[in-house]
């Protein structure tokens, strides 16, 4: 379970239409994993709204891309949940997700999603 964002797609590898960030080495992508706990967390509480936000089809055990102009919405959405329905120890994952969109906005790129 983890975390990708694309630090540049120039020359990046798609499986069909989206990129595969999951090979790609350290200068390309930075990554955050993070764990069972935390996965179903998220299964439970954020990814509908995610899937609805940015027209992700991500479940358990999938992978999807989310381009610069979703991490906007992506932001967005998180930025508007009610942070005391968050308990303190998924502070970190959600964090994350709202760092990973501000750079991938700023780059250009996108990141990825691995549940």
């Amino acid at each position: 379970m983890e975390l990708y964002l694309a630090k540049t797609l120039d020359g990046m590898k798609k499986y069909g239409p989206i990129y595969d960030l999951s090979m790609e080495p350290a200068e390309r992508v930075e990554s955050y994993q993070f764990g069972f706990e935390e996965n179903e967390w998220l299964l439970d509480n954020v990814i509908d709204g995610i899937n609805a936000e940015c027209d992700t089809l991500l479940d358990d055990g999938d992978y999807d891309f989310i381009s610069a102009d979703k991490c906007k919405a992506l932001k967005d959405y998180l930025k508007k949940m009610d942070k005391s329905m968050i308990p303190s120890e998924y502070h970190e994952v959600i964090q994350k997700l709202i760092e990973f969109s501000d750079k991938a906005i700023e780059y250009g790129t996108g990141m990825a999603i691995d549940l």
